[in-house]
């Protein structure tokens, strides 16, 4: 016994009892720490998920993350955020709206309430997702047709009306799921109508798909892509039999992303909360250290989790 607890302690003093099947030690600081996750997925819902509003904001706050926005494809989340804020204090939680058919898809009505919600919580307005034209497209029925706003490029009247809510109130606008010839084109107008926060749903996976030429492009007129965890984890060999129909974008992209755009340009947030996956700050900690792999600086880290964020949604420093 007393010989095994020597080798034990050998190998500890040489730093080999971390290559010997063990995990590594906890962090004094998690790198998590002061990253707002843009891309918070979260029960109630109608999807699996693997915690609730409230489980996720006390490990982030455990985690000395800054704050998390929640997002569900069927329902606002700005109600929810302002009761996480009063249960776990000491983290920042937003929430928002998602155009899809449950409210009424592109339906200005939605917006202008949900911004109203008590709380003051209510900050994104996401175009559609699983019920968009490009979606169900893409991932459904090549046949079917989805929910559009701006065909043949220019904007339905109705994402017109949205878009001066979202510039009134200095709402984040958020492109979700819709082609990229409607994102450049909702882009564009926005900017036009002085919609200041731009928002490029996981842009450089399949669902939307910018190219990278298209993502310049939008970046210029003052829009932010955002790389999703999420599709790190995404490709034909992926875990989860639903990751199987979306295109891997990994730490590399965002490096060649951080070349050619700017990370100026960029955030990185999670999308994660599907059972059977890892936690949200886990997945934030686990994204870092990929791009950390990667090569890329501190700085460029901290303004794609940190600042980027902090100044969408409003936040000083």
């Amino acid at each position: 016994m007393k010989s095994a607890l020597a080798f034990l302690l050998a190998l500890a003093a040489t730093g080999a009892l971390a290559q010997a099947g063990f995990p590594p030690p906890p962090p004094k600081i998690s790198p998590a720490a002061g990253v707002i996750d843009m891309h918070v997925h979260s029960h109630p819902d109608v999807f699996g998920r693997n915690m609730d509003d409230i489980d996720i904001a006390q490990l982030a706050k455990a985690k000395g993350m800054r704050g998390i926005l929640l997002k569900n494809h069927i329902s606002e989340t700005a109600s929810r955020a302002a009761l996480v804020m009063k249960v776990v204090p000491g983290i920042e939680v937003f929430g928002g709206i998602v155009l899809n058919k449950a409210v009424g898809g592109v339906n200005p009505d939605a917006v202008e309430w949900m911004h109203r919600v008590y709380g003051s919580r209510g900050k994104v307005v996401w175009l559609p997702t699983f019920e968009s034209d490009k979606h169900v497209k893409t991932l459904a029925k090549p046949d079917a047709r989805g929910l559009v706003v701006a065909p043949g490029g220019n904007v339905t009247p109705e994402m017109e009306a949205i878009l001066k809510i979202i510039a009134r109130e200095n709402l984040v606008l958020a492109t979700g799921h819709v082609h990229p010839e409607e994102i450049i084109a909702v882009v564009r107008r926005g900017r036009d109508l002085g919609v200041k926060n731009m928002l490029i749903t996981h842009g450089l996976t399949n669902v939307p798909g910018l190219t990278m030429a298209q993502a310049k492009q939008v970046a210029d007129m003052g829009a932010v892509i955002e790389v999703c965890f999420l599709q790190f984890l995404a490709g034909p060999n992926a875990p989860l039999a639903f990751l199987t129909h979306w295109t891997q974008i990994n730490a590399k992209h965002v490096a060649q992303a951080v070349k050619e755009i700017g990370a100026k340009s960029l955030i990185v947030s999670s999308d994660l909360g599907q059972s059977g996956n890892m936690t949200h700050p886990d997945g934030i900690e686990a994204a870092i250290a990929a791009m950390k792999r990667e090569g890329i600086s501190d700085d460029d880290i901290d303004l794609m989790v940190r600042k980027n964020p902090a100044r969408l949604l409003g936040l000083s420093g």
